[in-house]
C-alpha cells in the first residue's frame, strides 16, 4: 500500500472511565497511527444509549434539533488512554454515510456499530472489518441476532478460540488475532516466591456477568479457613458497602498502585459467567500472581487447569474457594502455577497482534477479500 489510507475505528460513545474493549481498539489505532494510516475514531451517541438502556424507547430516525446534527460534535475527548496526536476523535449521534464512505476501511468494534454500519447498506465493494470482542447476547439483541451480525460479510476478526466457534456455527469465517498485554505499563517487581499466599487480588464491576458477588463469597469461605486473609480489589465502582475492613479497596487506581495490587498479592481471583478476553487475568500474570477462575472461554486463553490456573464451574462458588484454599495451602503448586502464568502470558505481545492485524487489513485493502481460519 502505496497511498495513505484512512481508517475509521467505530465504537459507541465516550466512556470516562477504563473499559476493556476501548482500550483494545485504542491501541490498535495508536499503533496503525504509528505506521502511517490516517486514523479517526467515531463515536455514535445512539450506540452508547441504546447499550445503557436510556433513549431506546425513542424511535429511530433519532430526531433532535438541527444544530445537534452537525457531524463533528467534539463533545469529550479521551483522557483515561493516551491516545496518539495524530488520531481524531469524532462525535456523532447519527452515522453520515456520505461521510463514512470517505474512508478506505471501516472497523467495528461492538455488536451495535456492526448492526449501524450494516444499516446504512454501504456499496458491497466497501472494505469493513467486524473486531469480535465478545457474545453480546445482551440489552436488545438475542443470540440469534448475534449470530446473524457474523454473516454481514464483513471480514471478522476474532479475539479468543471460543468467539470463532461462535462465527463457524453462524456458518461464517473469523480470522483469529489475540490480544496483547502493555509488558512496560505492567512488570513484576516483587519475587513470586516470597509471596504472602493470604494476599490475594480480585477485580470489582458493575456488570453482573462478571459474577464479583460469587468472587466475595468465596473469599469470605476462605476467610473462615484462614482468619489472616487480605484481599486488594480494585475496579471502577466505589467501595460496596457492605464489604469488611479485611478487603481493602483501590477505586481505579493509576499505574503505580494497580502494579503494587498485583504484585503485593499471590492470588488472583475471578469467577465470571462471561468474558471476551478478559484482560485483568493476564495482567496478574504478568506481575506474578497465580490464577483462580472459572472455566469459561474468555479465561481460557490464558487459563490453563493445573498448568498456568486452577479452574472451576461457574457459579461453584465451593468450587471456587476449595481452588483458592489448595493453593493458599500448597506453596510448590502456587509458585509454579505463577511461574507458568508468567511465562506463558509473554506470548501475547501486542507487536504479534499488530503484525496479524496489519495483514489482515493489508490484504483486504489491496485484494478486497481477507479470508481467515477460525
Amino acid at each position: 500500500m502505496t497511498a495513505r489510507k484512512r481508517l475509521c475505528f467505530i465504537l459507541p460513545g465516550h466512556y470516562t472511565k477504563p473499559i476493556g474493549g476501548y482500550k483494545v481498539a485504542y491501541e490498535y489505532a495508536n499503533r496503525l497511527a504509528k505506521r502511517g494510516f490516517e486514523v479517526t475514531i467515531l463515536y455514535r451517541y445512539l450506540d452508547f444509549m441504546h447499550a445503557n438502556n436510556l433513549a431506546y424507547t425513542l424511535k429511530t430516525p433519532f430526531r433532535l434539533p438541527k444544530f445537534l446534527l452537525k457531524k463533528h460534535l467534539g463533545f469529550f475527548k479521551t483522557k483515561w488512554f493516551k491516545l496518539d496526536p495524530k488520531v481524531t476523535e469524532v462525535d456523532v449521534f447519527r452515522y453520515d454515510k456520505a461521510f463514512l464512505a470517505g474512508f478506505d476501511c471501516l472497523i467495528a468494534t461492538s455488536l451495535d456499530t456492526a448492526y449501524g454500519i450494516h444499516e446504512l447498506k454501504l456499496e458491497a465493494s466497501k472494505k469493513i472489518i467486524y473486531l469480535i470482542q465478545d457474545f453480546e447476547s445482551w440489552g436488545w439483541y438475542s443470540e440469534a441476532d448475534v449470530l446473524e451480525s457474523y454473516r454481514f460479510g464483513f471480514t471478522n476478526i476474532v479475539i479468543a478460540p471460543w468467539l470463532a466457534q461462535k462465527v463457524a456455527q453462524a456458518g461464517s469465517t473469523s480470522v483469529l488475532i489475540p490480544n496483547g498485554f502493555d509488558f512496560g505499563y505492567f512488570k513484576l517487581s516483587s519475587p513470586i516466591e516470597g509471596r504472602n499466599p493470604l494476599k490475594v487480588c480480585m477485580m470489582n464491576h458493575y456488570d453482573e456477568r462478571k459474577r464479583c458477588a460469587d468472587t466475595f463469597a468465596a473469599l469470605k469461605i476462605a476467610k473462615e479457613r484462614f482468619p489472616a486473609l487480605e484481599v486488594n480489589v480494585f475496579g471502577v465502582p466505589p467501595r460496596p458497602a457492605e464489604l469488611p475492613e479485611w478487603f481493602h479497596y483501590f477505586q481505579t487506581p493509576d499505574r503505580s498502585t494497580h502494579n503494587f495490587i498485583y504484585n503485593d498479592s499471590a492470588i488472583y481471583v475471578a469467577a465470571s459467567k462471561a468474558e471476551g478476553f478478559a484482560l485483568p487475568p493476564g495482567e496478574a500474570m504478568i506481575c506474578g500472581c497465580a490464577l483462580v477462575c472459572t472455566d469459561i472461554g474468555g479465561f481460557g486463553v490464558l487459563a490453563k487447569h493445573e498448568e498456568t490456573a486452577l479452574l472451576s464451574p461457574v457459579f461453584d462458588v465451593e468450587a471456587l474457594a476449595a481452588n483458592l484454599v489448595r493453593l493458599i495451602e500448597d506453596n510448590e503448586l502456587r509458585i509454579r502455577l505463577a511461574k507458568n502464568g508468567n511465562a506463558h502470558v509473554k506470548t501475547f505481545t501486542w507487536e504479534s497482534s499488530e503484525r496479524k492485524f496489519l495483514g489482515v487489513l493489508s490484504e483486504l485493502l489491496e485484494s478486497g477479500t481477507a479470508e481467515g481460519k477460525a
